[in-house]
């Protein structure tokens, strides 16, 4: 099927999605009736013989909602695999592009028979490799100006774990959850996240950008001069006495300039053709963050989850995930018998007031993908 994909406030349906509208009428007689609808049962035995996802109700369609309401959700057999992708909250819908090659990255992994979080991985490497996204290269320098710590995970959905927290310098954390995944352990961090790196024969890597740099320097200098823009957790909290860097503070800007907040998390879900799942995230962090700062990625079942019921791969504000074990809550939904739509809607809702959110979900029958501001996202 072609991807979905929204633009914040137009949402494009695929082109093979076929909605039929069957209207009510005075009753005909059965030899009529029987003449009426064999045409068009044989227009639709060969619609579904050709593929396509056929809907038929006694109502208009309705009309495509916004993405602050949640976008509509993407139809898929179940019996075929698909995968959905997310740029992170905040991200530009322009570049959605980058969300549909890591969605065909996916794809192209589970249709040669491949593992489904291997193909999740497979397609955030693609995002981690585009410094479009707040992942692998193109991840948010800290506040000292020069350091950058990532986190990623992976789960399947028969339980399988692995994560890192606060990796440095390699070029893509995901493969590094991927990897520990089939260790006896769940989470690797810090110094002994990246060691662990080197002996799967990944070199040093700096994934420092010039646009992350500058977003660094504009967040300190807005820090710095407790400009309007700092969130007020920050403006209350004693920085200065709790720097935790090997540096001292930067020197601030005499004029703080306006800062691009960036975006969150990527991410990619996957159902494969036998019906397992796999999930995959990574995330450069935030500047506006000390020093060790770990948020939802790597914590089970709040970032991610993946079930015998589907998979949820999260975006936002990682404390508030935490507290909510966001992710594993929407799987709770679709054991429960919701929709992935009707999941990602109820999961912006739970955290929209108390911080930023962006879902993707999918199900054993669809995929959506919700969130209270613009982002980038694609499904196929």
């Amino acid at each position: 099927m072609d991807s979905l994909f929204t633009t914040g406030a137009e949402t494009l349906e695929p082109a093979r999605f076929i909605r039929f509208g069957c209207t009510g009428a005075t009753a005909p007689t059965p030899a009529a009736r029987s003449a009426t609808l064999a045409p068009m049962r044989s227009l639709a035995l060969a619609i579904l013989a050709s593929g396509l996802v056929v809907a038929c109700n006694n109502s208009p369609a309705p009309a495509p909602a916004a993405i602050e309401a949640a976008p509509p959700s993407f139809p898929a057999k179940p019996w075929r695999a698909a995968a959905i992708a997310h740029g992170g909250v905040g991200s530009d819908p322009a570049i959605a592009d980058g969300c549909r090659s890591a969605v065909d990255a996916a794809l192209a992994v589970v249709d040669k028979g491949g593992d489904p979080v291997d193909a999740a991985v497979a397609g955030v490497v693609v995002l981690e490799d585009d410094p479009r996204f707040n992942a692998g290269t193109g991840s948010c320098v800290r506040l000292d100006g020069k350091s950058i710590q990532m986190d990623a995970s992976v789960m399947r959905s028969d339980g399988r774990f692995g994560a890192v927290a606060g990796i440095e310098r390699v070029k893509n954390p995901v493969r590094v959850a991927r990897a520990v995944m089939d260790t006896p352990h769940l989470l690797l961090q810090g110094d002994g996240a990246t060691r662990f790196a080197r002996t799967l024969g990944m070199p040093d890597y700096d994934p420092t950008t010039p646009d992350a740099l500058a977003r660094s320097r504009a967040v300190h200098a807005q820090l710095f001069a407790g400009a309007s823009d700092v969130p007020d957790a920050w403006k209350h909290f004693d920085w200065r006495a709790r720097w935790n860097f090997d540096s001292p503070p930067p020197a601030a800007s005499a004029t703080p300039t306006a800062v691009d907040a960036g975006h969150d998390t990527v991410g990619v879900a996957v159902r494969a053709a036998d019906g397992r799942f796999g999930v995959a995230l990574s995330t450069g962090g935030l500047t506006l963050a000390m020093r060790g700062r770990v948020g939802d990625v790597p914590i089970l079942g709040a970032g991610l989850y993946a079930g015998d019921h589907g998979a949820a791969a999260c975006t936002g504000t990682g404390e508030r995930m935490i507290e909510a074990g966001l992710a594993r809550k929407v799987h709770g939904w679709l054991a429960d018998g919701a929709t992935a739509t009707e999941a990602a809607k109820r999961a912006v809702a739970d955290i929209a007031a108390r911080g930023e959110v962006g879902i993707i979900v999918v199900s054993p029958t669809d995929m959506s993908a919700a969130a209270d501001k613009p982002m980038a996202w694609a499904a196929r």
